[in-house]
């Protein structure tokens, strides 16, 4: 860990190593950890371990991140690692999403801040967005709100899987309070995911990649000394988030916040090579009659996933 001194003080910086060819990010990974029956978010990258800093025995699944070197604590959902540097490359079904370069304002102000010189780019799943306002949030995130649909998702208790269902959105359950039971809609849910902040200089860039491409949307606000995403609606089928428009230049083209546009148009450029993971995927009605049993077998407190066939929905043992 590395300390750099900024406009507001001195921020720690960690840099979890090289990120330049394409990570995989695991199918089980993209199973939700939901908090509670009624409540209306949850987290993916997470397992059901012995975890001492809350009673569902939820933490940070490794085998979601990149590889990195030192070991970081995964007590915490999804509090922030660090960064790759050098990084060039969004993890498979992971696509740029927010980008901000040292010298030029309007970017995102990520939770790990940038050296001189420097650019960072932040990757979220097909369908996120980024999400960090400084003073206020723990760390940065990924974040989509679903509406409707159907998804994977499980709980933990005491360390272990109650077992593996989909969750419908919008979906009405039974909850207990003062010994007393009501019924509770969900109509809405949040589903939070690690983003990935990747930081680089020109150096560090292939030389090619010009010419006209397609890019998703893009996060670059800011205010001050904080910046988020505003919350969006996801559909059932891609997340909600509209693909963008297709522009014409190249990498270093442009200053300003042309600059910031030209660094996420050549990620998404090489994201384009790789098949993104569907994310917050609706499952068709078929699969899910009332007469099927939805779980699978219990999860091991441990933070190791089980092997998925390339072909199956996630499940847990």
């Amino acid at each position: 860990m590395s300390t750099l001194t900024t406009a507001s003080g001195t921020a720690s910086r960690t840099n979890l190593g090289p990120l330049t060819t394409t990570f995989t990010y695991p199918a089980s990974c993209t199973v939700v950890v939901q908090e509670c029956d009624a409540c209306t978010n949850g987290w993916q990258a997470q397992t059901c371990s012995d975890n001492s800093f809350n009673a569902q025995g939820v933490q940070d699944d490794a085998e979601c991140w990149p590889p990195r070197r030192g070991s970081q604590s995964t007590g915490v959902a999804l509090n922030g690692w660090g960064f790759y540097s050098p990084g060039i490359e969004c993890p498979a079904g992971y696509t740029t999403k927010c980008v901000s370069t040292d010298d030029v304002d309007g970017g995102f102000t990520f939770q790990f801040p940038l050296a001189k010189s420097e650019t960072a780019i932040g990757c979220c799943p097909t369908g996120f967005q980024c999400k960090y306002t400084s003073g206020v949030d723990n760390a940065q995130t990924c974040f989509s709100i679903a509406t409707t649909g159907s998804f994977a998702a499980v709980q933990c208790s005491s360390g272990k899987s109650n077992g593996f269902g989909y969750l419908d959105i919008p979906n009405t359950v039974a909850e207990t309070n003062s010994g007393s039971e009501e019924a509770v809609t969900v109509s809405s849910f949040t589903v939070y995911a690690p983003l990935f902040q990747l930081h680089f200089q020109s150096s560090d860039l292939p030389s090619t990649k010009t010419g006209s491409i397609t890019i998703d949307s893009i996060t670059t606000s800011s205010s001050g000394s904080s910046s988020s995403a505003e919350p969006t609606q996801a559909s059932s089928s891609d997340g909600g988030l509209s693909t963008g428009a297709k522009a014409g230049i190249g990498v270093g083209a442009g200053l300003g916040f042309i600059a910031l546009i030209g660094v996420a148009l050549f990620f998404m450029r090489r994201r384009k090579r790789h098949t993104a993971a569907p994310a917050l995927t609706e499952v068709p009605k078929s699969e899910l009659t009332a007469g099927q049993n939805q779980h699978a077998a219990e999860l091991h407190a441990q933070s190791t996933p089980q092997e998925l066939p390339g072909d199956s929905v996630p499940r847990y043992k």
